[in-house]
């Protein structure tokens, strides 16, 4: 008779099944110890491994060969834009690029004129010592002048420089504040067809002028534009004073775009602003 012990039977479970001596037994055959403890415990040991590594490895180490990530990396670093809090106004700085876009600026309903009188160029209550030698009586039309009186000058084709005498108004939208109806009067300038190809503005000068008594307001520019390059030309240097007349709807326009780096155009321009008076 066999031994007591386990036995090959494959209507047992797991094949196997236990012979007492006497019969056979329904106990099931022990289980072979799982694997599955085992594999998670080399697991854990694995990452607890590599958690440590990350932790105690040197900045810049290469972990299992990868590439270092490379510190001429154009991805941002520092304090970056947080739309929750608000942003300071920047300060204004000598060059401004915000000129030059399409904006609408007033229209005068008046005719330009080129006359000059007694050797003086006259209008708006101002006058000046007219130009000579390549000037002409030729109107330059600034549409939101009005009694506009101009001369022009010739610099190269589709390019000229011009002095203009006139009037802007307040009801026709400009500021009663001289400096800031300069600015509006200058950011028309940049953005008129008489800049096409506006590049840049760079304000040169913003300050108050006397003009015999009367304390109005200069602002001086240079425009930029890029269609006239081929000629060697950058752009116009614009010189603008307002003065203040007696009627609060008015302001006296005295104004010369004379082309950056020509010296002798800018030399004329200079002559003019020292021959303006107020003549009333």
């Amino acid at each position: 008779m066999a031994r007591p012990g386990w036995y090959a039977d494959p209507t047992a479970p797991d094949g196997r099944r236990y012979w007492d001596g006497q019969r056979w037994m329904d106990t099931s055959a022990p289980r072979k110890p799982s694997n599955t403890w085992l594999w998670l415990g080399i697991t854990l040991v694995v990452v607890a491994s590599l958690v440590v590594g990350l932790i105690l490895w040197p900045s810049g180490g290469n972990v299992f060969g990868a590439t270092p990530e490379d510190p001429r990396s154009s991805k941002p670093t520092g304090k970056q834009w947080d739309e929750r809090v608000p942003s300071e106004t920047p300060s204004p700085t000598p060059v401004e690029t915000g000129f030059g876009e399409s904006i609408t600026c007033p229209y005068a309903d008046s005719t330009p004129n080129s006359e000059v009188v007694d050797g003086r160029l006259s209008a708006g209550g101002l006058s000046i010592e007219a130009p000579g030698g390549k000037w002409v009586e030729q109107p330059a039309w600034i549409s939101w002048m009005w009694d506009d009186n101009s001369m022009i000058r010739s610099i190269a084709p589709g390019w000229i420089s011009n002095v203009n005498l006139g009037h802007i108004r307040v009801s026709d939208g400009f500021s009663s504040s001289l400096p800031r109806a300069a600015e509006e009067f200058m950011s028309c300038m940049a953005s008129s067809g008489m800049f096409d190809g506006f590049e840049r503005r760079e304000r040169l000068r913003s300050e108050d002028y006397n003009v015999d008594g009367r304390i109005g307001w200069r602002l001086t520019s240079n425009i930029y534009v890029t269609n006239q390059l081929f000629q060697g030309i950058e752009g116009d240097t614009v010189d603008l004073v307002l003065i203040p007349t007696d009627d609060k709807n008015r302001i006296a326009v005295y104004v010369t775009c004379a082309t950056i780096d020509l010296a002798d155009n800018q030399a004329e321009a200079q002559r003019m602003l020292e021959s303006l008076r107020w003549d009333g």
